[in-house]
């Protein structure tokens, strides 16, 4: 009877061996950016739960690759056995068996239908620290949050290979496993794949059967989740730490994709619109009349315009003020006004009476999360979004900036917990002047007063363009 050597026996230059093992997972064919070198990496695993990386190069992907399934059982015979570049070996993978058409391999129909092999799965709630981070050894993420809902998009291949797949069984609650995978600042947490990703649909593991039985007695509970939509709204309990760390104002850079801060609200100085018209569906600003039904230029569908709250503010502390602008629910709450109702009085030439909320917001303090603003506006200063916003229960939760410097943030506590729906639009002409007078002693019509600081934000923006020219000649 041949004798078969498990994953952790074979070495490299061994000769005349063959081993047993299940296709762990198959990723997508990739290219060297250097070189034209294609290649299609697979991990194997055997029934001691031992794991090592195959790998196939150019013509022979064609020829080898569809021969290995996923989750099927497999011998294989006198592959090439090398040792992984020790800068890419993990814990779990140091050695390399090439494949080519010369390697022999046969499928092997075994009885036995759970897959020995154990994932390190990390919870939603632990996402968010890995944000646009490079690192890879956050390698290992299951999609398996039973009251929780994220958002995952997939890229290239992936879309006709696994999406289609997950598309074909979506009545049987598919349930998969996602490695290596990029955490994206997109409402506060998203999942998105890279080159390198691998998604494993039904698994024959263990937390995968029992993630479906558990999904098949809850169809109820699902159903409201897909009704709410909740997977593109910002939830706080995935995106903030209840001792989430925080940074002064002064050292707010826009460069950084993941920021908190802890601050003050103003915007008494500023004179603006408060709203403007947009999208139903995506948000977008449009030119359409409220309620009028008309192909969106940018989500390339037809849906009603409608007016949504939009503003600019300051968000101060004690070492600094940043300009953030604050959109749709969370503006609302702000304002204690809806965009409709903001609409309303614009149209009729009346201000709003927001006296009290500069003198409520005088004394209180939010956790802030924010995003940098990519496109320049008019006035050529640096703009941020405000993603999502809570109060704080008091000033002492603040630090003061030698105590932000030495010590980590305090533990908030959240009075208030708002969902985001915000979008990266500038749709009014909206500006900071400090030289603008107070919009009770204005004369003039509103629509009149903000045509006028656009077209100052207009000829400073010129200089600031002509000026940056100037100084790029000279580099």
């Amino acid at each position: 009877m041949e004798k078969l050597l498990s994953i952790k026996e074979i070495v490299p230059d061994m000769q005349d061996w063959s081993c047993k093992v299940i296709v762990q997972e198959k990723q997508q064919i990739t290219q060297s950016l250097s070189t034209p070198t294609k290649k299609q990496k697979l991990i194997f695993v055997d029934t001691e739960g031992s794991k090592v990386e195959g790998i196939i190069f150019n013509h022979d992907i064609s020829r080898v690759g569809p021969i290995l399934q996923v989750y099927k059982k497999y011998k294989i015979t006198n592959a090439v056995v090398r040792p992984i570049d020790s800068k890419y070996q993990t814990a779990e993978l140091t050695m390399q068996w090439i494949l080519t058409s010369k390697t022999v391999i046969e499928e092997d129909a075994d009885d036995e239908d759970i897959m020995p092999v154990k994932f390190n799965y990390t919870q939603f709630t632990d996402l968010a620290q890995y944000v646009d981070r490079k690192d890879k050894s956050v390698a290992a993420y299951c999609l398996h949050v039973r009251s929780q809902a994220v958002m995952l998009s997939m890229w290239d291949d992936f879309i006709k290979n696994e999406g289609q797949q997950i598309i074909a069984e979506i009545g049987n609650y598919p349930v998969i496993i996602c490695r290596r995978l990029k955490v994206n600042n997109y409402n506060g947490v998203a999942l998105s794949t890279w080159f390198d990703s691998a998604i494993l649909v039904d698994p024959p593991v263990q937390e995968a059967r029992e993630l479906k039985n558990w999904a098949i007695r809850n169809t109820k509970l699902l159903a409201a989740i897909i009704d709410e939509k909740s997977y593109i709204k910002y939830n706080p309990q995935i995106s903030a730490k209840p001792d989430q760390k925080t940074i002064l104002i002064s050292n707010v850079r826009p460069s950084q994709k993941n920021i908190w801060v802890k601050a003050r609200f103003s915007f008494q100085h500023i004179f603006q619109k408060y709203w403007y018209m947009s999208c139903k569906k995506c948000c977008r600003g449009t030119a359409a009349a409220d309620g009028v039904i008309f192909m969106c230029n940018t989500c390339k569908e037809k849906h009603p315009a409608q007016p949504r709250c939009r503003f600019d503010m300051d968000l101060c502390d004690d070492t600094g003020a940043i300009t953030a602008s604050v959109f749709g629910e969370q503006a609302e709450k702000l304002l204690k006004f809806t965009a409709l109702e903001i609409m309303d009085h614009f149209k009729q030439n009346i201000e709003l009476p927001l006296e009290a909320v500069h003198k409520e917001l005088e004394s209180k303090w939010f956790l802030i999360h924010i995003k940098p603003v990519q496109a320049q506006m008019s006035d050529a200063k640096q703009r941020y979004t405000v993603i999502y916003y809570s109060e704080l229960l008091n000033s002492d939760a603040v630090d003061s900036p030698a105590e932000s410097k030495n010590a980590e943030s305090k533990n908030p506590t959240l009075l208030i917990e708002l969902q985001s729906d915000t979008a990266d639009i500038v749709t009014s002409a909206t500006t900071p002047s400090q030289e603008t007078k107070p919009a009770s002693k204005a004369r003039q019509c509103l629509t009149q007063k903000l045509e006028l600081l656009a077209d100052e934000a207009n000829n400073t923006s010129r200089s600031v363009s002509e000026g940056s020219k100037k100084k790029s000649r000279l580099m």
